[in-house]
């Protein structure tokens, strides 16, 4: 809020702009989550890519964000970084402040909410990752999950593809 805090109104519009963005992350890594634990591939890549569109279009909106909120030469009694969010929401009149900072409350709960769900998913791929090295270590008990080169070099295990049965 460079200019005096006087445009709390643009400061408004970035929080909603963000936390519409994180809604749409949000709901993209709910699809990624029940793509991969029904094991539909089919459009996972495109998932991943309007990821990254959006991410990027987050970054883009958070250094608009930070740019607009910092106050150039004011830092907080002994630290040397830029007055927080709260302290400079003090310096508008009360309504401005509870919508600027009803803005930010939202923002904080969205991103509270997208880590929730990118936590679980990587909770279940950490689970299946040690549920299949497990499954190979009682499968070949000699490997220990270590693979050899021709040359008797070892290298690393890679989940390579395997036929379990082929009698088909």
């Amino acid at each position: 809020m460079n200019e005096g805090i006087s445009d709390y109104k643009t400061g408004i519009d970035i929080l909603e702009r963000e936390t519409a963005v994180l809604r749409k992350i949000a709901a993209l890594q709910d699809s990624v989550r029940t793509a991969v634990m029904n094991r539909d591939w089919a459009d996972f890549e495109l998932l991943l890519n309007a990821l990254q569109e959006y991410g990027d279009q987050f970054e883009s909106l958070e250094s608009e964000r930070v740019r607009f909120f910092s106050v150039p030469g004011e830092t907080s009694p002994g630290n040397d970084e830029n007055v927080g969010f709260y302290a400079l929401t003090t310096r508008l009149p009360e309504a401005e402040r509870t919508a600027l900072t009803a803005a930010y409350r939202t923002l904080k709960m969205e991103t509270l909410r997208m880590r929730l769900i990118n936590n679980s998913l990587t909770e279940y791929l950490n689970e299946a990752r040690t549920a299949v090295a497990a499954f190979l270590e009682a499968v070949f008990p000699d490997r220990k999950g270590r693979l050899y080169s021709r040359r008797g070099i070892q290298r690393p295990a890679d989940m390579r593809s395997m036929v379990l049965n082929h009698s088909f």
